[in-house]
């Protein structure tokens, strides 16, 4: 199994009874606005760094990045890696599956969240032995309606 990053960039997360989190407004890659500037009221990133278990993590920095600014940079040292990874066996487990697999989960609320012009959300996770990159979220202007002389 390789390690890899899980990003979920969506307008609201919500917890629900039994654990569970709802994730509201769930953006595919883009995030389109009808101009800039633009603030949103919230912007949520659920995020889940991910390895084997016969591979724990031994250090983890954590770097949410608009375009090059940094919003945010947790570093997580062995023992909160630790705190922070459930022994999270996955639920179809079983003789046949891969190794169980440790999952460090966070969750990043941006209120308000303002936009100057288009740019790139992206997450970058630096371990002991290598970068990972997480899917990004490009967002952009919508593109001026076109009128028809006929219209």
């Amino acid at each position: 199994m390789n390690r890899h990053i899980q990003t979920i960039f969506c307008d609201d997360i919500r917890h629900e009874i039994g654990g569970k989190l709802s994730y509201i407004g769930v953006y595919s890659g883009r995030l389109i606005v009808s101009q800039f500037p633009v603030t949103l009221p919230k912007l949520c990133l659920a995020l889940n760094v991910i390895t084997s278990s016969s591979e724990p993590f031994r250090s983890l920095s954590l770097s949410v990045l608009k375009n090059e600014e940094t919003l945010a940079h947790p570093v997580l040292d062995e023992a909160q890696l630790t705190e922070a990874c459930e022994a999270a066996v996955t639920a179809n487990a079983d003789v046949a599956s891969p190794l169980p697999v440790l999952i460090a989960s966070f969750l990043f609320v941006f209120s308000p969240f303002i936009i100057e012009g288009p740019c790139l959300l992206r997450v970058r996770a630096e371990t002991e032995s290598e970068e990972l990159q997480g899917i990004a979220l490009r967002i952009e202007q919508a593109p001026p309606e076109v009128v028809h002389a006929d219209e």
